[in-house]
């Protein structure tokens, strides 16, 4: 995602670089800087700076689609650098499919199989670390070949941009399943992302369906 339409004042003097209320759009969104670059002689130094965001379209990480609003900070060297704060998702959607020969078992049933949703390159394009609080209020969903699920959850996106790793736990409000040509109802469930390398969810989950003989 880049930033566009970007406005405002940017103020020079002897310690840095001071951002006025710079605007600028993210995915349809409006998004709002603010806050301090420090200098070392004329390389850009520490950071201090703010960032938030509305109604932001992301397609990050790979597989997902999300609406979200935003209360970030950056801090931190230009070299390894660090985005804090909380993230507010008002949409969320995975829509990877699944294996319907291994059923839900391809799809975090097995703690030794993951989805990796991030690409694995040796060395990172972007020095980037998270720190974040994702909020998810009934506002995430599973749409795909096997799933039509709606969770709520409280996240941590931590790890690199070229690495992101959720933790914490989802739960489901309601769905369906289909597993070897049958539908399920969901009436409870629980999705949680324990994997420290990579997002791997895993599902604990109750549904009923009508057996006819």
């Amino acid at each position: 995602n880049s930033l566009e339409g970007i406005n405002g004042a940017i103020r020079f003097d002897s310690r840095g670089v001071r951002l006025d209320d710079i605007t600028a759009s993210m995915g349809g969104g409006r998004v709002q800087f603010g806050g301090r670059v420090a200098l070392d002689g004329y390389l850009p130094g520490d950071l201090n700076v703010t960032v938030r965001g509305e109604d932001m379209h992301l397609r990050y990480p790979e597989g997902i689609r999300s609406t979200v609003d935003a209360d970030l900070s950056l801090r931190g060297s230009v070299q390894s650098p660090t985005l804090g704060g909380v993230v507010r998702v008002k949409q969320a959607t995975l829509t990877r499919r699944m294996d319907p020969n291994g059923g839900l078992m391809s799809f975090g049933g097995n703690r030794g199989t993951g989805v990796e949703l991030a690409p694995t390159p040796a060395t990172s394009s972007v020095p980037l670390r998270f720190d974040l609080e994702l909020v998810v209020p009934s506002s995430l969903r599973i749409e795909n070949n096997l799933a039509r699920l709606v969770a709520s959850a409280d996240l941590q996106l931590r790890g690199t941009y070229d690495r992101p790793v959720v933790f914490g736990r989802a739960e489901v409000d309601r769905g369906e399943i289909t597993f070897e040509g049958r539908r399920y109802v969901v009436t409870r469930g629980n999705i949680d992302f324990t994997n420290p390398s990579r997002i791997e969810p895993f599902f604990d989950i109750e549904a009923q369906t009508r057996v006819r003989v």
